[in-house]
């Protein structure tokens, strides 16, 4: 087992990788949407923990109504989405972060992912990579119409 600090250690070395990687690509990592979507609700994320990897579109609200309304709005041009990620985007509506609150996403998983498993991270950067690729490309198509709620 790892230290808290070791385990603090490698998850700081996986995203300097991932930020590595993603520039070897050609995008900075400031260079994605990611918060900056213009929709206060709407957050695009990666994540790496102990579910697996994650490239998600996640929507939240203290208000629950608002929360719906927005994944609605979302859910509405499912397929002009769909169209750029494929058919293994997730859609969750209510989709509960353990120890945290209830929010909906739309998201890819990569299952089994562990960010203490070195040997698999070039796989991961490029799961994560790809993933955001494709999430963002669909989420800038959408994102005029879906402001306008």
């Amino acid at each position: 087992m790892y230290t808290k600090e070791e385990k603090r250690e490698i998850r700081i070395q996986f995203w300097d990788g991932f930020k590595r990687y993603s520039k070897k690509r050609g995008r900075k990592m400031t260079s994605w949407v990611l918060k900056g979507t213009q929709i206060k609700e709407a957050q695009l994320k990666f994540d790496l923990g102990e579910n697996g990897a994650f490239v998600m579109l996640q929507i939240d609200s203290k208000f629950e109504s608002k929360r719906n309304l927005v994944f609605k709005s979302f859910e509405k041009y499912k397929p002009v989405i769909m169209e750029t990620c494929g058919d293994n985007l997730i859609w969750e509506q209510d989709y509960h972060i353990k120890g945290f609150k209830d929010v909906s996403l739309i998201y890819f998983h990569l299952k089994e992912a562990s960010v203490f498993n070195k040997e698999e991270w070039e796989k991961y950067y490029e799961f994560l990579f790809e993933g955001m690729t494709k999430l963002e490309a669909a989420f800038l198509d959408v994102k005029e119409v879906v402001q306008s709620i």
